[in-house]
């Protein structure tokens, strides 16, 4: 593990010790899985970008008509 000091607004630094408290988890624990999360988001973004570069918005337009238009299963409902 790595040591860091970070500034934070006292207001976000609240919310992420409550959101934290209510989990059950330290601020330690919250904040890797909330950048690892937030990470994880924009390599998908990424991933996306480089593809329809590489391929066009043509490409990625079918690509996505062949996703399909169905309810989750229940494991994944909000």
């Amino acid at each position: 593990m790595t040591t860091i000091t970070a500034n934070l607004p006292e207001s976000l630094l609240r919310r992420a010790k409550s959101v934290a408290e209510k989990e059950g988890m330290t601020l330690d624990q919250f904040l890797a899985i909330a950048l690892s999360g937030q990470l994880s988001s924009w390599d998908a973004i990424r991933s996306v970008e480089d593809h329809m570069k590489r391929k066009g918005w043509e490409r990625m337009r079918e690509l996505l008509t062949k996703a399909p238009d169905v309810e989750p299963d229940e494991f994944d409902r909000l």
